[in-house]
């Protein structure tokens, strides 16, 4: 015979094949390496770089998205920047790169703007954007751009 305490807990605990809570999502992030270079405060410098994305979906979902596909989508991205550097002025081909010219000073912020701008609308459930700026050394730097 079952009790009223084993009762109440079984129509309470989750079902292994249910998510527990409505607010559940389940997200992937996929990220990339790539080496371009930039023209920031006048300097044009080179880096390894990550590019990072983000994506979610319902909490019973199989799959939000394929991991290759998000890769290949994120490779796409990036592919015309390498062997170039990104800068706000053209100041000529610099140590093999050829300048590639925006209307804004190229920092890690607004390749992340960038990089959102070109998928955002190609990819549902876009939740972040991360690009991280490496060194060869012992440092490097994230920015990242979350929608709420």
């Amino acid at each position: 015979m079952t009790t009223e305490t084993e009762t109440s807990r079984a129509t309470t605990e989750p079902k292994h094949d249910e998510p527990a809570d409505d607010a559940l999502e389940l997200s992937i992030t996929a990220a990339i390496q790539a080496r371009w270079a930039h023209r920031v405060d006048g300097l044009i410098h080179s880096h390894p770089w990550t590019v990072e994305a983000t994506v979610v979906g319902p909490a019973d979902a199989d799959m939000v998205i394929p991991a290759d596909d998000l890769e290949a989508m994120l490779h796409r991205l990036v592919v015309d920047w390498q062997g170039r550097y990104l800068t706000d002025v053209d100041v000529g081909n610099w140590k093999g790169y050829d300048a590639l010219v925006w209307d804004r000073e190229p920092t890690v912020e607004e390749i992340a703007r960038r990089l959102w701008s070109r998928l955002d609308g190609q990819l549902a459930g876009l939740r972040a954007i991360a690009v991280v700026e490496s060194t060869e050394f012992d440092r490097c730097r994230t920015v990242r751009l979350v929608r709420r």
